[in-house]
């Protein structure tokens, strides 16, 4: 009978330290929960008061020491200590800008974030805080381009504000054979549209004055993504409530240019 209390007691410790371990452990995981940081914060006159806000750009690792945010905010400190708090997309490497883009003499806030996907392509977000409330100018969209393979290892895109351009794509013709995409005599075996990305790069560019406008870059591609065909440039102001597109520039990539992309 000793020998099963004692035997007893053993398992109960055992039990018992197992719970207390098994607590500890669950424990450190939520004291190891990723807590909201400061990224990015600058001091600007954006309300119009005359003096300057605060604004930052706070968010939420997706684990300890992650470049990943799994969470952004953008955070004014705007009237009497209120401060206006705006979600944006998850993602790596958020930077904050200042540019005029509504005319009005105060700054805007303008935020580029990186969504880490290949060919670098970016999340951005424009906002206004004249009188203390915010205000969405939104983004301008992609540029809407079209293109299409056509026989004999040609290309004919279509870009706004710009004629029709047909790319000679001869020097890619041993891929696009062996894709199957061509027979070896020129012929395309299946309607094929261009892929296009977009955009990689939004910059803050001068427009005209003191007003500023966004700049733009879109890259396409032909049978796959590593098969960089053209950038195409795009210049936007915000005007009557609205992103106008002002110009649109082509530049062809070569395969030579290509190395190292």
């Amino acid at each position: 009978m000793l020998r099963v209390k004692k035997l007893i007691n053993i398992i109960m410790f055992i039990v018992l330290a197992l719970s207390v371990f098994g607590y500890r452990a669950v424990s450190a995981q939520f004291d190891s929960e990723p807590e909201e940081k400061i990224i990015v914060t600058k001091k600007r006159d954006v309300t119009g008061d005359g003096k300057k806000e605060r604004i930052s750009i706070v968010g939420i690792p997706y684990e300890q020491d992650s470049a990943f945010l799994r969470e952004i905010n953008l955070v004014v400190e705007v009237k009497d200590g209120k401060k206006v708090n705006l979600p944006l997309d998850a993602g790596f490497d958020p930077k904050l800008h200042f540019a005029d883009f509504n005319g009005d003499g105060l700054k805007d806030v303008y935020v580029t974030i990186s969504t880490g996907s290949s060919g670098g392509l970016i999340n951005s977000y424009a906002y206004t805080f004249t009188g203390g409330k915010a205000k969405d100018l939104s983004v301008p969209p992609p540029v809407s381009i079209t293109g299409q393979f056509l026989d004999n290892y040609k290309i004919v895109m279509s870009v706004p504000l710009q004629k029709p351009l047909v790319l000679d794509v001869s020097n890619r013709k041993k891929d696009y054979i062996k894709l199957g995409m061509y027979q070896k005599n020129g012929k395309l075996n299946e309607p094929t549209e261009v892929m296009v990305d977009p955009y990689s790069l939004f910059n803050i560019t001068k427009i005209s004055g003191k007003r500023k406008g966004l700049k733009g870059v879109q890259r396409v591609s032909g049978a796959y993504h590593a098969d960089a065909l053209t950038d195409i440039y795009s210049e936007w102001e915000y005007r009557d409530g609205n992103w106008q597109l002002l110009k649109t520039k082509t530049k062809e990539i070569t395969k030579k240019s290509m190395r190292g992309l």
